[in-house]
C-alpha cells in the first residue's frame, strides 16, 4: 500500500519516513497472506475456536479500539493454547490478516508485517 505525497505515489516501506515517523500507519495484508491466515487458522487454531469469535460487533468492540499490534501480541504470546508462542511470527500476522478479512478490511499489495513496533501503530 502507497501513499501519496506532494511528489506522488510512494511505496510503503520500512526505510520511508511514513514508517520512520512515530505516526500511525495504515493496516495492511495481502489476500494471499490472510489465505495463509484461514489454513493456519484452521489447522491449528480451529480445535479451540470458531472463525465467528473473531468478527462481528462483540470481536469488533473488543479489538477495534486496540492497536492490531496489541492482537497480534496476545495471539502470539497466549497461543496455541497448549503451546504457546509455538507458530513462526508470519503465521501470527497471517491469522491476524485473516481476522482483518474476517472483519471487512479491505487487503492490499503489501503484507502485514510481524514486527510488534510497527503493529501497535496500526489501527483496525
Amino acid at each position: 500500500m502507497g501513499t501519496t505525497t506532494a511528489d506522488g505515489p510512494r511505496e510503503l516501506s520500512t526505510g520511508s519516513p511514513d514508517i520512520a515517523s512515530n505516526g500511525p500507519l495504515p493496516t495492511i495484508f495481502t489476500p494471499e497472506q490472510a489465505e495463509r491466515g484461514r489454513r493456519v487458522f484452521g489447522s491449528i487454531c480451529s480445535s479451540c475456536h470458531g472463525r465467528n469469535e473473531f468478527r462481528g460487533p462483540i470481536f469488533q468492540l473488543t479489538w477495534m479500539a486496540e492497536p492490531v499490534g496489541n492482537l497480534f501480541q496476545h495471539i502470539s504470546t497466549t497461543m496455541p493454547y497448549d503451546e504457546p508462542g509455538s507458530l513462526e511470527e508470519e503465521e501470527y500476522a497471517a491469522i491476524v490478516a485473516y481476522m482483518l478479512d474476517l472483519n471487512g478490511r479491505t487487503p492490499g499489495d503489501r503484507e502485514l508485517p510481524a514486527d510488534t513496533g510497527l503493529l501497535s501503530r496500526m489501527r483496525w
